[in-house]
């Protein structure tokens, strides 16, 4: 009973176990006394440590929020080892002449990682590797042929690193995999159902924050999903918010004064805006414009009689920067709800689109 009092008196902090970190000693034969030896995240390349080999030997030591890829870098060499690892206690061994070849031990992730490299990333190397030939090739049959081989050796890179995730479902190296090996899959939503297969343990780190950053970033402006609202000035200097034509189709119009195919496109939106404007349907236009002068001139002279805004920023617009806008011009049909409906419709796709909607 006494004993259970005084841990009942104890603060808190005296209970707490010291939380681990990682520990990785290195012993590399080669290396000069006073060799700089730092260690960086893999992932946003952030200094993690900095520390001096004596002897070739060194400890690195410190503590990680997540697992992840971490490099150490030999300045003076201008070598890098790469490795996977969480708050472990890790060795590397090796010589300075054959920096690819050192034996890293004591992080079952760093053992992941090795599988990961030796199944699924020396198939990069050899798709790398076939691009420059299919580049240089100019006769066509022969071009053809090798890019039946590259399409054959992509197809067994994403088994391969299917195969890879399956068995182990709770390491976050299947995150990494997946991150590592888009190339090979078919975009985003072929990779998210495999993503969203792991257990939370694999889910966690850099890596699979980029790749839930990209899930959802692929999402915005789909059609089906909801319009994300935003404000920008109107020709006049006045505020209007893309909500406000909640109740109306409307079609979100990104173009410039600057974009030749934009222009082009013109006629074809004013036409529709003509033939459907009485049906419960407007134009918002959103320019990437530069020069209020020139984006006036260009309304002005191609006839755009509808609302039209812009922050004046290029490309940092920031209605495009929202939905993600590469190019232009570009579009979204949007319905009263505010949902969006259609994507980029431009030509007799505009008109068949809104006959369709608008009857």
């Amino acid at each position: 009973m006494k004993r259970l009092l005084f841990l009942l008196c104890l603060p808190i902090a005296a209970l707490a176990q010291p939380v681990k970190g990682y520990v990785v000693t290195g012993k590399i034969s080669g290396l000069k006394d006073t060799t700089k030896v730092v260690l960086y995240n893999g992932v946003d390349g952030t200094l993690m440590n900095t520390v001096t080999a004596n002897k070739g030997v060194f400890t690195l030591r410190g503590q990680v929020n997540a697992p992840s890829v971490f490099i150490i870098g030999l300045p003076a060499y201008s070598k890098v080892i790469d490795f996977y690892m969480g708050n472990d206690e890790v060795s590397v061994t090796g010589d300075i002449n054959a920096s690819d070849k050192m034996d890293i031990k004591g992080s079952q992730l760093q053992e992941d990682f090795k599988q990961f490299v030796a199944e699924c990333a020396l198939y990069l190397n050899d798709m790398r590797a076939l691009v420059s030939v299919i580049n240089a090739e100019k006769d066509a049959v022969k071009k053809d042929s090798m890019i039946q081989e590259f399409n054959g050796i992509k197809a067994k890179a994403r088994t391969a690193t299917i195969a890879f995730i399956q068995a182990r479902p709770a390491s976050p190296v299947s995150s990494f995999a997946l991150g590592g090996m888009a190339a090979v899959f078919n975009g985003l939503t072929d990779i998210e159902p495999y993503y969203n297969s792991l257990q939370p343990a694999a889910r966690v780190g850099g890596f699979s924050a980029q790749l839930e950053k990209a899930f959802g970033d692929a999402k915005v402006g789909m059609v089906g999903s909801m319009a994300l609202d935003f404000t920008q000035n109107d020709v006049n200097s006045k505020p209007v918010k893309l909500s406000s034509f909640r109740g109306k189709y409307v079609l979100v119009d990104f173009w410039a004064s600057w974009c030749r195919p934009c222009r082009q496109e013109n006629p074809n939106v004013v036409s529709a805006y003509q033939s459907f404007k009485n049906k419960n349907f407007t134009v918002l236009g959103v320019s990437l414009d530069q020069s209020k002068e020139n984006w006036l001139q260009a309304i002005k002279a191609d006839g755009l009689t509808w609302t039209h805004v812009s922050d004046l920023q290029y490309w940092s617009n920031a209605a495009a920067q929202l939905y993600h806008i590469q190019g232009i011009p570009a579009n979204m049909l949007i319905d009263p709800t505010g949902r969006i409906i259609g994507r980029d419709l431009r030509g007799d796709d505009l008109h068949r689109t809104l006959k369709e909607v608008l009857k």
